[in-house]
This record gives structure tokens, C-alpha cells and sequence, in this order.
């Protein structure tokens, strides 16, 4: 495995995280109390979609091709 394979894979990896992350936070699970429900949803829905978009942004992108 290349280093340019590993970062491919911690990239999608942190990605669908975040975009879990989002999916927690829209749901309530991550902030309980902290802040109004309409402020927590509109919160997790950009936390969402910005994990959907780093991980489509990352499994579209071509590697790099470096020659030797």
C-alpha cells in the first residue's frame, strides 16, 4: 500500500465519520441540551452535508500520477 492509497483511505474513512457526525447531531445524541432544536438540526444538516461532500469529493478525485 502507497502512501497516496492510505491517505485515499483515511480521507473517505474521516469523512463518512463526519458525515455521521452530522446525522448524531441532527438526531440530538451529541448535544443533548446545548443549544434550541431548531438551531441542533440546521447544525447536524450542515455537519452532514459537509461530510457527504468531502467523501464524494475524495472518491472522485484521480490519484496523482507521479513518474519515476
Amino acid at each position: 500500500m502507497n502512501f497516496d492509497s492510505l491517505v485515499r483511505r483515511v480521507t473517505l474513512i474521516l469523512s463518512g465519520c463526519v458525515a455521521v457526525l452530522g446525522l448524531l447531531i441532527a438526531a440530538g445524541l451529541m448535544v443533548n441540551g446545548a443549544i434550541a432544536t431548531q438551531q441542533r438540526i440546521v447544525l447536524g444538516s450542515v455537519v452532514f452535508l459537509y461530510g457527504t461532500y468531502r467523501l464524494t469529493v475524495a472518491y472522485y478525485r484521480r490519484p496523482t500520477r507521479r513518474d519515476p
